[in-house]
Formats: C-alpha cells, structure tokens, sequence
C-alpha cells in the first residue's frame, strides 16, 4: 500500500465518521440512523462514485471495525440466554426461516435463475446485527424484556449461518472446517479461564489501579484478546465476526471474575469502537 494514498483514504474514511451525526442532525423529518449515513457515504467515497478511497487501502481499517461492533455484540450476550425462552424461539426461529429460504431458493435454483441455491438461503436467514445493533442502541430498545429477544434473535441470524458456512460450504473438506470452528470455540473457553490464572493479588491490584489511568490496562488487553481472536479465525479461514463475537463472550467472562467496572469499560469502546 501507498503509505500517501493510504492517509488519503484514512482522511476521507474519518471526514465521513465525523459528518455522519451532523447529516443526520441537521436532516428533517423522521430521525434518520447514522449507521444509514455512513453507509451511503461509504459508498460515495468508493470506487465506484467518488473514488476517493481505495478499498484495499482500508480493508483492515473495515475489518477491526467490523470486529469492535460485533464485540459488543458478544459482550452484551449472555449465553445462557439461549437456554432461556427467549434463545429457544430464537433458535427455532430460525431453524423456519432457513426452511423456508433454502426451499425457496432450491425452487429458484431449479428454474434456473440461480446457481448455488444453498449459500443464499443461507444468506436470507441472517439478521444484520451489526447494523441494527447501533440504531437499536441510539433509540434504547435493547433494555428490558424486549431487548433479550431482540439479542437472542440477532445472535441466532449471526452464528449459525457463519458456522454452516465454515463448515460445510468453505471447499476444505467437512472434517478440516469442523476441526478449525472447534479449535477456535476451545481457545476461547481457554481463554475465559484466564481470571482464575491470574487470582494473585498483586495482579489485580495492578488491573484496577491501571483501568482508569494512562495505562488503560483492562482495555488494551481486551483490544489483544479481539485481534487474538480475529487472527485465529482468520488463519482457519473462518469469518472475522465469528472470533469478533467469541472475544466479546469472553470478555464478558473476564469482567465478571474480575469484578472490573463494566460501565466505564463500555463507554471506552463505545469510544473505541
């Protein structure tokens, strides 16, 4: 990469994060959500209509900010919920509405309008989370009874469908994609026993002390255990959101054992993020 071009990029990416709350402030009529905005100014500084920035330029850029949003996503996660009522309509939920969506592209398929009808029913049956999530956020909708469905729901159209994916459509052989989703789903379970490993005092005097001043221990580690993730599952060859929403998991495990100020570390990567 063109160290220049890349800062280029870099300026036009920020210009459209800093714009996007004054569009949608100054825009009248209904609230439009900013998430909206960035997406059409995304496509205004593409290739294909400005060419401002080069999308090879920002692809890690899009990347680590695609894995911060689904962190939260994982954060905010319990997952017991998904034994709860909530996590079982989900599932069946979704379960009908990957029927429904593979028989319907089967049907396609066979009319000849598409060629692998199993990828796109696939397709059909996610949910979007990472661009609802924020406008749900902005308006708070996420809190109380309807918020846990709202989850549940979001979780299910995410998982599953990059699980079926990784495992059975990836060209590597069923067996090779089973074992990387496991390898990846153990290391994180490894990687939730990391409080117990560090129950010295000593070290969680330092964690605490550190959280709030310019040390900022609990987010840098928590911004090593995201990118540890996302390289794992990127060198499997499995989707960056998959280690995105294990890391989010995770570190909802290391907040709790740690008895860390869970409020203050949202709001820095809501920040971050």
């Amino acid at each position: 990469m063109d160290l220049n071009q890349g800062l280029v990029d870099l300026v036009a990416v920020a210009l459209v994060a800093a714009l996007a709350p004054l569009v949608v402030a100054v825009l009248p009529g209904p609230r439009v959500p900013q998430v909206v905005i960035l997406l059409l100014g995304g496509v205004l500084i593409g290739p294909h209509v400005l060419g401002v920035a080069e999308t090879s330029n920002i692809q890690l850029l899009a990347n680590i900010g695609l894995g911060f949003l689904f962190l939260l996503a994982g954060y905010e996660l319990d997952p017991g919920l998904l034994r709860q009522r909530p996590g079982k309509l989900a599932i069946v939920g979704w379960l009908i509405s990957a029927v429904l969506a593979v028989g319907v592209t089967a049907g396609l398929g066979a009319a000849g309008y598409i060629r692998d009808y199993v990828p796109i029913g696939l397709a059909l049956t996610t949910t979007a989370l990472g661009t609802l999530l924020p406008i749900l956020r902005d308006n708070d909708m996420l809190g109380g009874p309807f918020g846990q469905y709202v989850y549940a729901a979001g979780a299910a159209g995410e998982l599953f469908p990059i699980l079926i994916i990784a495992v059975f459509l990836t060209g590597r052989g069923n067996f090779i994609a089973l074992a990387s989703v496991a390898l990846v789903g153990a290391l994180a379970i490894v990687l939730s026993a990391v409080p117990w490993l560090a129950r010295n005092s000593t070290v969680q005097r330092i964690i605490r002390e550190g959280q709030d001043a310019t040390g900022q221990t609990t987010l840098r580690w928590a911004v090593v255990l995201l990118f540890l993730l996302l390289a794992v599952a990127s060198r499997f060859g499995l989707d960056v959101v998959l280690g995105a929403l294990l890391a989010g998991i995770v570190l909802r495990a290391w907040t709790r054992r740690f008895n860390m100020d869970t409020v203050g570390l949202e709001h820095k990567f809501d920040a971050v993020g």
